[in-house]
C-alpha cells in the first residue's frame, strides 16, 4: 500500500469517527432530515471545489453505462442517504459516543452482502466475525436500556440499522471506481442524494434561534463527513480491497470516543465497551483470514 492510498484510508477512518460526535451537536438546532438534507448541500458544495482543485481525473473519462446509473442510484439512495438519515435519527436519541462505537458494523454488513449478492462463501471465519458483531451490537444496544443517559435501546438501534446499510455504499462503489475516477462518484453520489433528502426535510420545521449556533457543525460534518472523508474513502478503495479497507474500521470508534468525551462529555458504559471490543474483535478475525495467502517464491530449477 503506497503511502498516499495509507493517509488516504486513515483520513476517511477519522472523518468517520467524527461523524457521529459531529451529528450529534448539529442535532442540537436542526432536525435530522433537515440536518441531513443541509449536510448534503454543503458537502456537495466542498466536494465539488476538492474535485475541480485536484483535478480527480485519473483516466480517460467513460461515459456511464446502465448499469452504472443503477449503481449510482443504489449507493446514493440506500447507501448514502438512508445510512444518514437512520444515523440521526438514531444519534438523536442516543449519544454520539455509541454512534462512534457501533461504526465496525459496517465491515460485519459488507461481509453479508458479499454472502447474498455476490455468493461469497460465508467461513467459519466470516460466520464467528458476523457472530462476535452481532454479539457486540446487541450489548450496545442493551447498555441503553439499563442505564439511561449511556445510551437508548431505540437510538442504538437505528445506529446499528444505519452502520450496516454503509456496507451498500462500498459494495455498489467498488464496481463503480474500477472504471470511473473517485472524484466523479464522490460527487454524483451526494448529488442525487439531494433531491430525496430535501423532500423530507421540508415538512420539518426550523427554529432558527437554535439553528444558527449549530450551523457551524453542519459545516464542519459536511466537510468531514460528506466531502473529505467520501473522496479519501473512494480514493482508497479504488485501489485496495473492500476487506483490507474494513480492517482499518477500528480507528473510527478510537476517534470518535477521544471526540465524544472533549466535545460532548459523553459517558462510556462498561457494556457498550464491551460491545466495541467484540465487534472489533469480529472485524479483526474477518481481515486476518480475508487477507490473501502468501505464495511462496519458486525454487530456481536446476538445469
Amino acid at each position: 500500500m503506497s503511502p498516499a492510498v495509507l493517509f488516504a484510508v486513515l483520513l476517511a477512518q477519522a472523518c468517520g469517527g467524527l461523524a457521529s460526535i459531529l451529528s450529534k451537536l448539529a442535532l442540537a438546532g436542526f432536525g435530522p432530515w433537515t440536518m441531513v438534507a443541509v449536510r448534503q448541500v454543503l458537502g456537495v458544495c466542498v466536494l465539488y471545489g476538492l474535485s475541480r482543485a485536484g483535478g480527480m481525473q485519473l483516466g480517460p473519462r467513460q461515459p456511464f453505462t446502465r448499469r452504472d446509473w443503477a449503481l449510482l442510484l443504489t449507493l446514493s439512495w440506500a447507501g448514502y442517504a438512508l445510512p444518514q438519515v437512520l444515523l440521526a435519527h438514531g444519534i438523536a436519541l442516543s449519544t454520539g459516543t455509541n454512534g462512534a462505537l457501533l461504526s465496525p458494523l459496517e465491515p460485519i454488513g459488507i461481509l453479508i452482502g458479499g454472502a447474498i449478492f455476490f455468493r461469497e462463501r460465508l467461513t467459519r471465519w466470516r460466520l464467528t466475525a458476523v457472530g462476535l458483531g452481532t454479539a457486540g451490537a446487541l450489548l450496545i444496544v442493551v447498555q441503553g436500556g439499563v442505564r439511561p443517559g449511556f445510551g437508548d435501546p431505540v437510538g442504538d438501534a437505528l445506529i446499528a440499522a444505519g452502520h450496516l446499510s454503509w456496507a451498500i455504499y462500498t459494495l455498489a462503489a467498488k464496481p463503480l471506481l474500477e472504471r470511473h475516477d473517485p472524484g466523479r462518484v464522490s460527487l454524483l453520489s451526494v448529488l442525487l442524494s439531494i433531491p430525496i433528502l430535501a423532500g423530507l426535510a421540508l415538512g420539518e420545521p426550523i427554529d432558527w434561534a437554535r439553528a444558527l449556533p449549530a450551523l457551524g457543525w453542519v459545516a464542519a460534518l459536511a466537510i468531514t463527513g460528506s466531502a473529505v472523508g467520501t473522496l479519501s474513502w473512494n480514493y482508497a478503495l479504488r485501489s485496495i480491497s473492500t476487506g483490507t479497507m474494513a480492517a482499518f474500521i477500528f480507528v473510527q470508534p478510537l476517534i470518535g470516543v477521544v471526540a465524544g468525551h472533549a466535545l460532548l462529555s459523553e459517558p462510556l458504559g462498561a457494556l457498550a465497551l464491551a460491545g466495541a471490543v467484540l465487534i472489533l474483535i469480529g472485524v479483526t478475525v474477518e481481515a486476518r483470514h480475508a487477507a490473501p495467502p502468501r505464495v511462496p517464491e519458486a525454487e530456481p530449477s536446476s538445469v
